[in-house]
């Protein structure tokens, strides 16, 4: 099964899920670290300061957050990527708009 596989699937999922993680990493590997984790899809950097960032996470499973956490830990000059909040509400709760796009 392809990596990405998990990540389309073929029906709307029954939850939406989001989770803040806080990275630690070497400040000058600063704006590498900040492409990379932007190239990554599905996450946002939210704050910047002193080799700590705070980042999001939005998926339609745990899966992608665990993904997701796991690539930004093993990026180059990261020493560590942990979890600090993580939140799953029924698709029932969101826009038509935003169940669309998790059905991409």
């Amino acid at each position: 099964m392809h990596p990405d596989a998990r990540d389309r699937p073929t029906e709307a999922p029954a939850e939406w899920h989001i989770a803040s993680i806080l990275v630690h990493l070497r400040p000058e590997r600063s704006p590498d670290v900040r492409a990379a984790v932007a190239a990554l899809g599905d996450v946002e950097v939210h704050a910047e300061e002193r080799g700590r960032m705070v980042v999001t996470v939005e998926g339609p499973h745990e899966g992608r957050i665990a993904d997701r956490m796991t690539a930004i830990h093993l990026m180059p000059g990261v020493m560590s990527a942990v979890m600090v909040f993580h939140h799953a509400e029924p698709m029932a709760a969101r826009t038509a708009e935003e169940v669309a796009t998790a059905r991409r």
